[in-house]
């Protein structure tokens, strides 16, 4: 499973979390102003996180016992709570080859690609 280039902001739940994922790749995700959990590990997941950017986030990374968890280039601003790490999950170079933004970039480059856009008919 892949998530990325997502803005997803005030919320509580049901934020990208996941449970008995075998392999879980986020990045170049903005969080912003969430109140509940930003990113959840549960389970036989093994989750890499990128490069994104967590802005006033209660608990913006975490896992349970059973999961992995494995966090590399993101920003916290703002944010309490728990950004935990563990086990070595998986590299994601082995499926498939990406690039990832500076996660310094990531408010900007989300937000500039939200909403309706004209220049794609809506």
């Amino acid at each position: 499973m892949t998530i990325h280039h997502n803005w997803i902001h005030h919320t509580n739940q049901r934020n990208p979390s996941t449970d008995n994922v075998a392999y879980a790749r986020l990045y170049n995700n903005y969080l912003q102003n969430i109140t509940g959990y930003g990113h959840y590990a549960r389970g036989a997941t093994e989750m890499v996180l990128e490069n994104s950017y967590f802005q006033n986030v209660k608990d913006p990374y975490y896992r349970d016992d059973a999961a992995q968890l494995r966090q590399s280039g993101s920003i916290c601003s703002g944010c309490s709570g728990q950004q935990e790490t563990g086990g070595s999950a998986f590299a994601p170079s082995s499926f498939c080859s990406y690039g990832l933004d500076a996660a310094s970039q990531v408010p900007s480059l989300v937000q500039a690609g939200a909403g309706p856009q004209s220049n794609i008919g809506t």
